[in-house]
């Protein structure tokens, strides 16, 4: 019998698969791309919402993150300045007994004036007339006697009295720099007091401000 030659069945051409490019890969690690045709596809009214409190989220966040940055290089001030000054002249023996300390500071406290003598009273170290305004002497006693300095335990005294920590210096005029005009009596007469110059006789505007600029040097300008 004569049969016919079978032919051979021939396997498909392979695929040949595109080069994969840089573009390719970004392309499939990063999703589906956002066209300018998507964006005229009405959004349905939870998108809106879910869009506009995830927007709020990261604007209350950026706000917390610029308020906590921001420090205010005046806070505890006057604090800072007080128990700086007393530990500075602690001596090695001194640290040695809280009471020493306290005696230490009752010194300080008693040649106080301003800002420094309202502070001591703050701290509980006052005299007879003023009195004091609470009992945290002995915590700041015995913070100097274990070493902490005056910008920790300010801190902390905060967290009790905050007022120790509202406590500030009434900001310097740069009278050079000022128009002493424009400023009040009062004012004009402190700056006399902080420089320890009399105003004894002085009355109306013009001769605080005469005093002032004689003191300082201060020519008018012709």
């Amino acid at each position: 019998q004569h049969t016919e030659p079978q032919h051979q069945q021939r396997s498909p051409a392979p695929v040949v698969q595109p080069r994969a490019t840089a573009t390719h890969v970004r392309a499939q690690l990063q999703g589906p791309v956002f066209t300018p045709t998507d964006a005229k596809l009405p959004l349905k009214p939870f998108e809106v919402m879910q869009f506009l409190r995830t927007v709020a989220v990261l604007l209350m966040g950026i706000t917390l993150c610029v308020s906590a940055a921001k420090v205010d290089e005046r806070d505890c001030e006057v604090c800072k300045a007080v128990l700086s000054d007393i530990d500075s002249k602690l001596t090695t023996e001194q640290r040695k007994d809280v009471l020493e300390i306290e005696q230490a500071m009752q010194t300080y406290c008693d040649a106080a004036k301003g800002k420094e003598k309202t502070m001591c009273y703050y701290m509980g170290v006052g005299d007879k007339e003023q009195g004091t305004a609470g009992g945290v002497k002995r915590e700041i006693s015995g913070s100097f006697q274990r070493g902490i300095n005056a910008k920790r335990l300010c801190t902390r005294l905060k967290k009790k009295d905050a007022q120790m920590c509202e406590l500030r210096y009434e900001k310097k005029i740069d009278v050079k720099n000022t128009d002493l005009k424009k400023l009040r009596v009062k004012e004009l007469r402190k700056i006399l007091d902080d420089e320890g110059v009399s105003a004894k006789g002085l009355v109306e505007k013009d001769e605080f401000i005469n005093k002032i600029k004689t003191h300082f040097g201060i020519k008018d300008d012709l």
